[in-house]
């Protein structure tokens, strides 16, 4: 497999948690999938676990080649945690179809202010 492309991505976990509170439900809405938000929300605090999904999203697309808007939407991609933990990548069949059926492969840290994501695609 030859990489076909690289995309990071930082973001402060307080500026997810202020748009939380700004606008409530519809920020979750709008950016997470029902089982993103599911497994967010076990996790005492989980505006980190929001934060490293978002910096994900945004480093998949750069791997990609494209944007959020006519490419890609934010519930294309779906990033929910394998049984033992680790951050998998799942795209709608539109962004399938659209890329050549990718593999994108993640990983996700934060620490107290931060969260960041590195993709690959191949």
């Amino acid at each position: 497999m030859t990489p076909q492309g690289l995309g990071n991505d930082i973001i402060e976990i307080e500026r997810v948690r202020q748009g939380f509170e700004a606008h409530q439900q519809a920020f979750l809405d709008r950016l997470f999938t029902k089982k993103e938000q599911e497994y967010c929300q076990t996790h005492k605090d989980p505006f980190p676990r929001y934060a490293g999904r978002f910096a994900a999203k945004e480093a998949i697309v750069k791997a990609l080649g494209c944007g959020f808007g006519s490419e890609a939407a934010w519930h294309d991609i779906e990033i929910l945690a394998s049984p033992k933990g680790k951050p998998e990548v799942h795209l709608s069949d539109e962004l399938k179809k659209r890329f050549n059926n990718p593999t994108v492969l993640i990983s996700i840290s934060h620490c107290k202010a931060y969260a960041s994501a590195v993709a690959i695609s191949y």
